[in-house]
């Protein structure tokens, strides 16, 4: 047992360094030689782990195995040194390979080397086999390092040359050192039109002289910047792209080139727009959707709010669509929505909008409306677009479709509101069989449906001679003598009988056909008056109403002209009367017709004076003959107040030279009244 003091005398002990292991494969067909090696390896540092062989076959299989050295002696009795040495370049090893040999030539050597050996080594001098070991070894791991490094270029280059992204190298200065294949199909500068040049090449304008400060700021604080900006390419298209520059320092540590890496967001940009696209609009027709639809109706009922009006909200289903679905095929169904969907967007007016609502429901908003009646003008107009025929996949389509409007602020405040009765309205309406047509309130359904009726007949009522011209005379207030008469239009509808002027004129004006009216009633009055001096009752002359339409109508004249040329009656026995606000509000257009009436020697007449607002200096420029003092007076004769305007209407005319008609004369103290006031013509 040892004491401390015997510990402390014990000599120290050395760390013994580890051995290097080492996988070692021997071709040698003396066993003695091979341990001979071994050894010497150990003794030279290596721990070996060896196999030996001596022929081809077990050389092959043993070259399964992963060996970090070779060591091989040049002849044996069935193999060759040389013979291994191929087979292991020909199998693509690089394992290093060291001929040790009891006699090998110089020129074998040589050639040995020449085929891939690293060293010779001969048995009886094995003190080199250990450096020539090592040497060996260092040498296969400079190829590996180096073979690495290779690699590494290679797919460096590969990388840079192959990227989707552009990459551009600049110098120091900011000139342009390389660039990739992706830098040249992104901006369409090749490699030699870049090199050289500076990156404000590819500048686009859109970013001002502040961006290009904050960004040169952070590489400099930061050595790195990244973003999105907009770039020009060659041709001159701006693009969009992101963008990341980074600083390479040099061996100093100081600001050096610089790598620009950038991708084009072109085709990113599109596919954001499209998905934005395909989130608001309906994928088959490409009309918004119920979500884009919900921001235009809330956008209507804004302006319909601010503008104290209404709006007028259509959806439309389309008749008997499933069994269209069904027995021509969904194919047709399909084509069939966009046809409609393509019908509706061309007559669709400035201020509405239209969106596909689900399944065969499109709903309109009709913006900008007036009247209950115009909507329902409107509506009916896109409902009867749509009942013309198709051709679709070589099939004839009739597609009739029911209607349902909502009207604000009446039915609804809210888009969810309106909607959600609009559709009642449709149920109803469709309950009532094909092609129908309904509001929310039944009373206006019942009157719209009216007044639709009525405007369809209305339309076709001059050429299907249903108009009328009844003749009103107009005397002399002195002697009770006939000085013309006025021409009253009325119209004889095929199941209601006569129809008053009220009822149907100003739908007329709504409509935009009053000029059709107003001028075949010009022609048949002219007509009349000739027809009546050919049997020989003697009418001086006819008046006949003109329409604020018809004086916007810078050909009036011309048909005026033709009209009496027609007839053969001179233009003294034509009076034409236009009411006062019309005449006060006239545009430019309508002074240079009153003109060109004038110098046909037409009379013209205010209608319906006293109710506007005119002025004297007013009524010193217009080109007229009389004043007709409108029936409200007349009829408040033994007032007044009535009598009062009317002495100063008369008086007035008087002071202008202007004679004064009055209008509704049909009582004995009218008519004495009027005279003895100085009036005219009654």
């Amino acid at each position: 047992m040892s004491t401390a003091k015997d510990q402390d005398a014990a000599p120290e002990r050395k760390a013994v360094p580890a051995k290097e292991p080492l996988r070692v494969l021997i071709v040698e067909d003396q066993p003695a030689d091979a341990e001979l090696m071994v050894l010497r390896l150990q003794d030279e540092g290596f721990s070996p782990t060896w196999s030996r062989v001596e022929t081809e076959v077990a050389f092959g299989a043993a070259l399964d195995m992963p060996q970090d050295i070779i060591l091989s002696d040049w002849r044996l009795p069935t193999f060759s040194g040389i013979r291994a040495l191929r087979g292991a370049r020909k199998r693509g090893l690089d394992t290093p390979f060291v001929i040790v040999s009891g006699s090998v030539g110089e020129e074998a050597a040589i050639d040995a080397m020449h085929e891939g050996a690293d060293d010779y080594v001969l048995k009886d001098r094995l003190t080199r086999l250990g450096p020539a070991v090592r040497r060996a070894l260092d040498m296969k791991r400079l190829r590996d390092e180096k073979e690495l490094a290779d690699v590494g270029l290679r797919q460096a280059a590969a990388v840079f040359d192959s990227s989707a992204e552009g990459v551009m190298l600049t110098g120091p200065d900011g000139t342009i050192i390389a660039v990739n294949r992706a830098f040249s199909e992104i901006t369409g500068y090749s490699e030699a039109e870049a090199r050289g040049k500076n990156p404000r090449m590819l500048k686009s304008g859109r970013q001002d002289e502040t961006f290009y400060r904050d960004l040169w700021a952070t590489i400099t604080a930061t050595g790195h910047w990244q973003g999105e900006l907009w770039n020009r390419r060659k041709g001159g298209e701006v693009y969009p792209v992101w963008l990341s520059i980074s600083s390479i320092p040099d061996d100093l540590g100081q600001p050096g080139q610089l790598v620009a890496v950038f991708s084009d967001l072109t085709g990113v940009k599109k596919a954001a727009e499209q998905l934005d696209f395909l989130a608001h609009h309906d994928a088959l027709t490409g009309l918004p959707n119920r979500t884009l639809l919900n921001d235009r109706l809330e956008r209507e009922i804004r302006r319909a709010a601010d503008a104290s009006r209404i709006a007028g909200i259509m959806i439309l289903d389309v008749d008997r669509f499933g069994q269209i679905n069904d027995g021509l095929g969904h194919v047709v169904g399909d084509a069939l929505l966009i046809a409609i969907a393509g019908r509706i967007s061309d007559r669709l007016g400035v201020d509405d909008s239209v969106a596909r609502f689900g399944g065969d429901e499109f709903v309109v908003v009709l913006g900008n409306a007036t009247s209950a009646a115009q909507v329902a003008r409107r509506a009916r107009a896109y409902q009867d677009s749509l009942a013309a025929p198709f051709q679709l996949e070589g099939n004839e389509v009739v597609a009739t479709s029911g209607v349902g409007v909502s009207l604000y602020p009446n039915d609804g405040i809210d888009a969810s509101t309106l909607l959600r009765r609009a559709q009642a309205a449709l149920r109803q309406a469709k309950a009532g069989g094909r092609h129908q047509f309904g509001f929310v309130d039944e009373r206006l359904a019942e009157a719209m449906q009216d007044r639709l009726a009525l405007e369809q007949s209305l339309r076709g009522a001059v050429a299907r001679r249903e108009l009328v011209v009844h003749y009103q005379p107009q005397v002399d207030m002195a002697d009770r003598t006939l000085v013309g008469v006025e021409a009253l239009v009325r119209w004889q509808y095929p199941t209601r009988g006569l129809v008053p002027p009220m009822t149907f004129i100003s739908l007329a004006e709504e409509m935009g056909i009053i000029g059709e009216i107003g001028e075949w009633v010009l022609a048949e009055s002219c007509r009349q008056l000739a027809a009546w001096q050919a049997v020989g009752l003697s009418v001086p002359r006819v008046a006949v109403n003109l329409s604020a339409m018809q004086l916007e109508d810078p050909n009036l004249a011309t048909f005026v002209r033709r009209a009496l040329d027609a007839a053969d009656i001179g233009p003294e026995r034509l009076e034409l009367e236009v009411t006062e606000s019309v005449m006060m509000t006239q545009g430019e257009t309508a002074s240079t017709v009153l003109s060109d009436l004038r110098r046909l020697n037409v009379d013209l007449v205010m209608d319906d004076f006293g109710t506007g607002y005119s002025s004297l200096a007013q009524l010193t420029r217009m080109p007229l003959s009389r004043l007709k003092i409108d029936i409200s007076f007349v009829r408040g004769i033994g007032q007044s107040a009535p009598e009062a305007i009317i002495r100063a209407i008369i008086a007035m005319s008087v002071g202008l030279g202007l004679q004064t008609v009055a209008e509704g004369v049909e009582r004995e103290d009218q008519h004495t009244f009027l005279r003895d006031a100085g009036c005219d013509i009654g």
